[in-house]
């Protein structure tokens, strides 16, 4: 098996057309009409990203088998609608696809037909009912997904309006029904955000939602929070966890859930930071680039009680963007080695080198309270990895060294072996990095 990818040029290319939106520039090259057949259902969808700047292109393909063969990028790949790196979900089968263009604000919707062909089915711009374009986008089942931002803006007063009062907190969240790509109604793009007792008047707020859950008759979404500092003018660290809550699906009572027994924040990057375990609980991963916890929510708040401390398990300081589940007690968690010296990941925007502490990957037993450390390829970056799957028993994920070739790892999940079985090997280039397995 070699599944083929186009090359870079053409990636480059195509990150700039889609900057230039609705111009004449195709989402994919290759974008003859698909043959009337059914939708191609559990094979794994392989997401590669050129760029690591703020222009990149994100390219999709159906792969049936990552034991073995050869995934490259030469020639071939669906290009995604992306201005910025695209946020991609599947449904549970992966017969179906969505994709949010961040900056943008539009989320197509596409059927997979194996290999590289995929098939529209429609867009939605989702700025139009709410008002913002920067938005992010969860898929939170199979029905239902939240499209949502905040804006947070300091208040002052005085004679010279120099006295600091709060941050006034704006929500708008849309809830979007994924079989008729249609918020209609079921949008609030004013939701007064007010934070408990004196936290406002203290100086806490909260500047960006993520990863939204449903929990019963409640939305959960993990929050990033700062304590706004008087005398630079900035936000800086903070002491708190912050997690906020909606009434579902009314989008009323909003709320937010706080504890001191972890600081930081939940809402991580574009990697889940919330999952259920067996008994309903959510496990929310807290990160504040030192200390690495997961905590849990149970009846509707913070449990104090309880607190996995995945840095301290692992000896070192860790920083993540997020974590897998994988049933009965077991997790994965992509961490950053900070303790390690930076490596360069890419270039930014301004075409300047960018740089990062490498990352690696553990494995959380809840059960056991345990954290092991995986044998993983050195040179790791994993910042924008979004997601991995787990099959059989056997999770998946793509680690390729920055710039050089790397592969599909596969993990036991009932095994406490800190190695993996090496599968297809997987390439890319220069600013060219795999974002994840759906």
């Amino acid at each position: 098996m070699k599944i083929k990818f186009r090359n870079l040029k053409s990636t480059l290319f195509s990150g700039a057309c889609a900057i230039a939106l609705l111009s004449s520039c195709s989402n994919n090259d290759s974008n003859e009409d698909i043959a009337p057949t059914l939708p191609v259902t559990k094979d794994f969808q392989m997401v590669f990203a050129s760029g690591s700047g703020s222009i990149s292109g994100t390219y999709l393909q159906g792969v049936t088998d990552l034991s073995k063969g050869e995934v490259s990028f030469s020639g071939k790949g669906y290009s995604m609608t992306s201005s910025r790196t695209a946020r991609v979900f599947t449904s549970t089968d992966g017969s179906i696809v969505y994709s949010l263009n961040y900056t943008v604000g539009t989320i197509d919707k596409l059927t997979y037909h194996g290999g590289q062909n995929y098939k529209m089915v429609t867009t939605i711009d989702a700025s139009i009912p709410l008002g913002v374009k920067a938005v992010r986008f969860t898929k939170m089942n199979d029905k239902v997904g939240s499209v949502h931002s905040i804006a947070a803006i300091p208040l002052y007063a005085g004679a010279n309006n120099t006295e600091y009062l709060k941050h006034k907190m704006t929500v708008t969240i849309g809830l979007l029904d994924l079989e008729a790509m249609s918020i209609g109604n079921n949008f609030k793009k004013d939701i007064d955000l007010v934070l408990p007792g004196t936290l406002a008047s203290e100086g806490y707020y909260i500047s960006r939602i993520d990863c939204p859950v449903i929990s019963g008759n409640k939305l959960y979404y993990g929050a990033s929070v700062s304590k706004f500092n008087t005398a630079t003018g900035k936000g800086g660290e903070t002491d708190k966890t912050f997690t906020l809550v909606l009434d579902y699906p009314s989008l009323t009572n909003a709320t937010v859930i706080s504890t001191s027994h972890v600081k930081g924040a939940t809402n991580g990057y574009r990697t889940p930071t919330q999952h259920f375990n067996e008994a309903g609980e959510i496990m929310q991963m807290v990160s504040n680039g030192k200390d690495l916890n997961i905590v849990k929510i149970k009846d509707g708040k913070y449990d104090e009680s309880y607190k996995l401390s995945v840095s301290e398990l692992l000896g070192k300081p860790a920083s993540s963007n997020g974590w897998f589940y994988a049933g009965n007690g077991i997790g994965y968690i992509p961490y950053e080695k900070l303790d390690q010296d930076k490596i360069q990941i890419g270039v930014d925007s301004n075409g300047e080198k960018s740089y990062s502490a490498p990352w690696g990957l553990a494995r959380i037993d809840f059960k056991n309270n345990t954290v092991l450390d995986l044998n993983v390829p050195k040179g790791l970056w994993l910042q924008q990895y979004q997601n991995s799957v787990v099959r059989d028993g056997k999770f998946y994920i793509a680690l390729t060294p920055v710039g050089v070739e790397g592969n599909i790892y596969i993990f036991d999940v009932n095994s406490t072996s800190p190695d993996g079985t090496v599968g297809a090997k997987v390439t890319s280039g220069a600013d060219q990095y795999y974002i994840g397995i759906f």
